[in-house]
């Protein structure tokens, strides 16, 4: 798995594969994050430290549609 297969997944997967992602680099859970306001959105790996940041994506990621969204439950 890629990076590029991680984004694809995250903004067109099910809940099943958005759930079962793991880093590509180090295999470590993801956390991502999606700000409808400025339309960025985060993927970060704790493991490894990697952090990938999209700005102006075209559309909601899938991801939020199933209450997966690290940034709904910061604060």
């Amino acid at each position: 798995m890629t990076w590029d297969d991680v984004d694809a997944i995250l903004f067109d997967g099910t809940e099943e594969q958005i759930r079962a992602l793991r880093c590509p680099d180090c295999g470590s859970e993801l956390k991502y994050a999606y700000f409808p306001d400025i339309r960025n959105m985060e993927i970060r790996c704790d493991g490894c430290g990697t952090l990938i940041r999209a700005h102006g994506v075209h559309y909601v990621p899938n991801f939020t549609l199933y209450n997966l969204d690290v940034s709904r439950r910061v604060g």
